[in-house]
């Protein structure tokens, strides 16, 4: 790898996405940015520090109660050679919105995503 990545973003995978919101902001002080969602999903920032979402589970995603991190690189594809060459399995690498994207697991089976934003 040539550089050490970093935690940019967390999803939250929810069973209710209204009450999760409601709770995000209303309960915790959290900032609901519209302007940011799609169907599904609501993002989220506070005072400084990592924004998050919120997205509604389903068969198509990790169950509720599952947390993923977005690791940002500036290098996908020499940080996803680096980590598949010392044994890793990843997905392969897909375009989004945001970037491009690839999934590993951790040893304890927390799915961790590392992207990289569009130039």
């Amino acid at each position: 790898m040539t550089s050490a990545p970093s935690i940019d973003f967390v999803t939250f995978y929810v069973s209710d996405l209204a009450t999760s919101l409601a709770y995000f902001t209303n309960v915790l002080g959290f900032t609901h940015v519209p302007a940011e969602d799609s169907t599904g999903f609501h993002f989220l920032t506070g005072d400084g520090g990592i924004s998050f979402g919120l997205l509604q589970a389903s068969d198509q995603t990790p169950v509720s109660g599952t947390i993923q991190l977005y690791v940002k690189t500036g290098d996908l594809p020499g940080v996803r050679d680096s980590i598949v060459g010392k044994g890793v399995e990843a997905t392969p690498i897909a375009q989004r919105p945001f970037g491009a994207i690839f999934s590993v697991h951790t040893p304890d089976g927390y799915p961790l995503t590392l992207f990289e934003p569009p130039a």
